[in-house]
């Protein structure tokens, strides 16, 4: 393997390879490579967004954080179905990443919840046919950024509009081509992808729940006029995405002990360290997040992220209060529902 190679590996591959290696060259090469990587990514990411920001306004610098998402997960995977066909739903993706979203923010939260519920179900439905690829992750993740950083004007809305039209092709080309290079021939269609959705199935059940988990979670976050929503859907995706009931028991611990301990280590640094610095945690945090391995340790770092843009609309304690409650509500609501869901479809198949 040569360094390329290596680089286009991850943290969860490359750090087992770093310690278990022998050979003191190869091993030199594995960690070059894990610092390269995490550095040209940071680079290209911050690139992306200034491209973005300048050619869409500020407002939609969040469109680059999204394109980034998308090409970064869609170079290694695919929807388990035609490249062709794939590749224009890719397309359709981002259309409703550009009129959905919007739509939310400008409604009430009843049929903000409606399209919410239809739009992530359909998004999970088309691309996470194959759940072991996990792309539900990034395409939903992707989808409550531009929720939750709505724009303030119609002008910004055709912005974002065209923006993420623009990212929806350049991710769909990177997504064909690489695709095409593999060879790999897929018998799938679009039309048996949606014909197989079937809630007496275990895939399609849990596609439902982690749709209507999300949805009706924002739904009540903004009844009950919680500031940062998102962080809801965000908490309550990390959860529901588990597909047994052990997995999903360790992670809302491993949720909520991590977001704790990353508030705390975010107020201690930031109350330490010069402003020079708090101004970059961002870029420090995309940095630190390439070099770990499990879900624990990205999640306390990704606070390092989260919490600076939150401080500078609702102040540092509101911020650093407001991570905490919104992640123990939303983890503790997904387990409820999980509970409830679970007995409701095994009455339905019972039945």
């Amino acid at each position: 393997m040569n360094l390329y190679q290596a680089m286009q590996l991850g943290a969860e591959r490359l750090k087992p390879m770093i310690k278990n290696e022998e050979n003191k060259n190869i091993k030199q090469k594995y960690l070059i490579a894990l610092i390269l990587k995490n550095i040209l990514s940071v680079l290209f990411c911050v690139s992306v967004v200034a491209i973005f920001s300048s050619c869409f306004g500020s407002e939609n610098s969040m469109v680059g954080v999204v394109a980034i998402l998308l090409i970064l997960t869609f170079r290694f995977t695919n929807l388990d179905f035609k490249i062709n066909q794939s590749a224009f739903t890719l397309i359709g993706v981002f259309l409703i990443y550009a009129i959905c979203p919007y739509l939310v923010n400008n409604v009430n939260p009843f049929v903000g919840f409606i399209i919410n519920f239809v739009s992530t179900l359909l998004l999970i439905v088309l691309t996470c046919n194959n759940v072991m690829f996990a792309n539900h992750v990034v395409i939903l993740l992707s989808y409550f950024l531009l929720y939750g950083n709505p724009v303030t004007t119609l002008n910004s809305f055709y912005l974002r509009f065209i923006g993420l039209m623009v990212a929806g092709v350049i991710v769909a080309l990177i997504f064909y081509i690489k695709n095409k290079k593999t060879k790999v021939e897929f018998d799938n269609t679009i039309i048996d992808v949606i014909k197989s959705f079937d809630i007496n199935t275990e895939k399609s059940a849990w596609q439902l729940k982690l749709a209507l988990g999300m949805s009706s979670l924002v739904f009540i976050g903004e009844m009950l006029h919680f500031p940062k929503t998102m962080w809801l859907a965000f908490a309550c995706m990390t959860v529901l995405s588990q597909t047994n009931a052990e997995k999903l028991n360790t992670r809302c611990k491993v949720r909520i002990s991590s977001i704790i301990l990353g508030c705390i280590l975010f107020t201690a640094t930031y109350i330490i360290l010069p402003s020079e610095i708090r101004s970059i945690f961002p870029i420090l945090a995309g940095i630190l997040a390439g070099f770990c391995a499990t879900y624990e340790y990205k999640t306390i770092i990704n606070n390092f992220s989260a919490l600076p843009s939150a401080m500078a609309t609702i102040g540092f304690v509101d911020a650093i209060i407001l991570r905490v409650v919104n992640n123990v509500f939303g983890v503790l609501y997904s387990k409820v529902f999980d509970l409830i869901y679970s007995k409701v479809m095994y009455k339905i198949n019972d039945i």
